[in-house]
């Protein structure tokens, strides 16, 4: 009988199924309240791919529009909210045209904006007509500065109408490490800011989120642009937010399916220790173990076998996305991975050669060599400038995703999974 599954390893989590940030969600709060009262507090939120960035934006996107509680239950918002995602072809105009849009889009629900702030968006479809001459002939296109004080004028005016029956304006901008350098991202949103503060607009809050280049990028179109935020550096999450993660999850799938999905206690802290925290691992293991189970009760076997189940399975899903090149496709050699396996032992922290060959006594010297030299020359690995011999992974869920994949499969060998179960999961027929 099919049953809803309620985790989501391929779409941003729904706040229904947030869990965790406690921090980082009172403090994206308080940034709301200060710009309410006039002190525009605008923030970053970064981190590795996969580590919740685009949730966190997405719940923060319904706390500003009132659609769901804050943590201080006696406070609420209503803001005007938009959100744009970016992508490597915007340029600065793009950016500009792309938030302008969406806010006219968002004010223009207001049933109280009036005809005359409706005229301030004009700019926006003058530069939609416009647009293919724009593209055809540059020297047509107005200047940056035109465009910013354009967009300023329109949200300050469009919020000088709305008065006090909106708290303010805050724009979203996801995936805002990805627009090349020429879109001066830092120059436009310094220019921006300032222009807003200019015309006397206090109440408009700009978030970004994106991963952890983004703010050399900003510091790079305008050395002082970085200085407009604070940054919230995202972790992996405890492990009780992740039990709360699969529970919620589960709560879901007893209200959609009209009836109970239970994990014990072993299975949900094997979650934990698989994924090591990171949210995007969390619902692809997850997923896995609940489309795995046949008994309603998802014990350390499901796990194991959503993990494993050969091209569905957690481990397999997960590397096709992201890390199987790097771990297979560029590397023909296990002796290679095996160098690899030694270093996710230290995450993405530094790890010397002296310490890898400890480790990897059974490997040649030169073999050993010939493996630091190849994976360094095809990115797999990092080279710690002005120091020889001294290595780390690339990224922190590199490492994590190596350590599930050894980790699982040692499980895997320990556990008693047999009968129809291991028939399943082909256990004779994968290599790792």
């Amino acid at each position: 009988m099919p049953k809803f599954n309620p985790f989501r390893p391929n779409e941003i989590v729904h706040p229904t199924m947030f869990a965790g940030r406690y921090d980082e969600c009172v403090a994206l709060e308080q940034a709301l309240f200060q710009t309410k009262n006039g002190n525009p507090a605008h923030f970053i939120i970064d981190g590795e791919r996969g580590i919740g960035k685009s949730s966190l934006l997405f719940n923060l996107f319904w706390v500003a529009k009132g659609r769901i509680t804050t943590f201080e239950e006696s406070q609420s918002f209503n803001f005007v909210a938009v959100s744009i995602s970016l992508d490597a072809t915007h340029t600065y105009s793009d950016i500009v045209r792309s938030i302008g849009s969406e806010l006219r889009r968002q004010i223009s629900e207001r049933e109280q904006l009036k005809d005359f702030a409706r005229n301030a968006w004009d700019f926006i479809s003058r530069w939609e007509v416009a647009g293919v001459r724009y593209r055809d002939d540059p020297k047509a296109a107005p200047k940056d500065t035109e465009l910013i004080e354009e967009l300023s004028f329109a949200i300050a005016e469009s919020l000088n109408n709305l008065g006090t029956e909106i708290d303010g304006v805050l724009i979203l901008i996801d995936e805002a490490d990805k627009p090349p350098a020429s879109a001066n991202l830092g120059a436009l949103l310094k220019l921006l800011t300032e222009r807003l503060k200019v015309r006397n607009c206090n109440r408009v809050c700009v978030g970004l989120a994106g991963l952890t280049s983004l703010r050399e990028k900003l510091r790079k179109s305008h050395e002082s642009s970085l200085r407009l935020f604070n940054v919230f550096a995202l972790k992996p999450l405890s492990i009780p937010d992740c039990t709360s993660v699969i529970r919620r999850g589960l709560d879901e799938a007893k209200t959609k399916n009209d009836f109970e999905v239970k994990i014990d206690a072993e299975a949900e802290l094997t979650l934990s220790y698989i994924t090591e925290g990171y949210p995007h691992f969390i619902q692809q293991f997850a997923y896995c173990a609940f489309e795995f189970d046949t008994d309603n009760s998802i014990d350390v076997d499901d796990v194991l076998g959503g993990a494993y189940d050969k091209d569905a399975g957690a481990l397999r899903q997960l590397g096709l996305k992201y890390f199987e090149k790097q771990y297979f496709d560029q590397i023909g050699s296990d002796e290679y991975r095996q160098v690899l396996r030694v270093m996710a032992k230290r995450l993405d922290n530094w790890v010397t050669k002296v310490e890898i060959r400890k480790e990897t006594s059974q490997i040649k010297a030169s073999t050993l060599d010939n493996a630091l030299t190849a994976l360094k020359a095809r990115g797999i690995i990092v080279p710690k400038t002005g120091a020889k011999g001294v290595y780390k992974l690339p990224s922190r869920s590199f490492a994590v995703w190596i350590r599930a994949y050894t980790q699982t499969k040692e499980l895997i060998a320990a556990s008693n999974i047999s009968g129809r179960k291991g028939e399943l999961l082909g256990l004779p027929k994968i290599e790792l």
